[in-house]
């Protein structure tokens, strides 16, 4: 097995906190309305908001996710992607 480098890792950390299951969030497009956070009765998400200039969405609890979708109707932003539809926008993202 190749070892893996610190900056792979860190890329898959991050990946981690936005994907579930079910979609994976974009969160570049997000504008912190916190819609998607108040409307998920599993507490997938997490508020980020640094200084209050830093400010969108993660997935804290990937495995809470049902896949009901209530996140991605309530977002105006486009921030959610079904991870049918996704694969080649998230492989770009990561490798920004």
């Amino acid at each position: 097995m190749l070892p893996i480098s610190n900056e792979k890792r860190e890329k898959m950390r991050k990946l981690k906190n936005i994907q579930t299951q079910y979609f994976a969030i974009f969160t570049k497009n997000c504008k912190a309305c916190w819609k998607c956070f108040e409307n998920c009765p599993n507490d997938v998400f997490a508020k980020v908001n640094i200084l209050g200039i830093h400010k969108h969405i993660k997935i804290k609890n990937a495995n809470n996710c049902v896949g009901c979708k209530k996140c991605i109707k309530s977002c105006i932003s486009e921030v959610f992607f079904e991870i049918n539809k996704i694969f080649l926008r998230l492989l770009f993202y990561i490798v920004e």
